[in-house]
């Protein structure tokens, strides 16, 4: 019987992940609408997870952990945070669109002698960087804090094993 850290739960490839941004918006009677963004935390992530098939015991393991929650926010890194892509700088600016990175690092650059960044807002600014330069990002978030939403299903598979259901929704706290 092994102790299975909640970062560290097996999840199964069906796990998925659904992110939504509250908006507001006023619709006028001329056809014209104006659409704004819903306060500082707009940002909704929702993941509906599942392990892979494990021990009984470590489904219990895991079950405990979430007993003693007890309701309370818990602090997870979804499977996704490490992320890598290509983005062009545009007039010394490049809003990577992500918050709250714990690191950066742009190919073929060094900071901050090219650029820095906010890590807080993903803001990267350079003056060395030429306008129109497409650079290769990779950046780690970190860890978002979550409320266990409805509950959590344990289903049995073959005697001794099981896998674990639940949905996570990120609060801010």
């Amino acid at each position: 019987m092994r102790y299975i850290a909640f970062d560290d739960i097996p999840l199964a490839f069906s796990t998925s992940e659904k992110k939504t941004q509250r908006i507001q918006r006023a619709q006028f009677g001329d056809g014209y609408s104006q659409i704004l963004s819903d306060g500082l935390n707009r940002d909704i992530e929702t993941w509906n997870c599942q392990t892979v098939v494990l021990p009984i015991e470590e489904i219990y393991s895991i079950e405990s952990y979430l007993l003693s929650q007890k309701g309370q926010a818990l602090t997870w890194t979804p499977p996704n945070s490490q992320k890598s892509f290509a983005r062009p700088i545009t007039a010394g600016e490049l809003d990577l669109g992500y918050t709250n990175i714990t690191s950066i690092s742009l190919a073929g650059y060094t900071r901050p002698a090219d650029y820095t960044v906010n890590l807080a807002s993903g803001l990267i600014t350079s003056v060395t960087i030429p306008n129109g330069t497409v650079v290769e990002v990779t950046l780690t978030l970190d860890p978002k804090t979550f409320l266990l939403a409805d509950g959590w299903t344990i289903s049995r598979t073959i005697p001794g094993y099981a896998s674990l259901s639940f949905e996570l929704r990120q609060v801010y706290v």
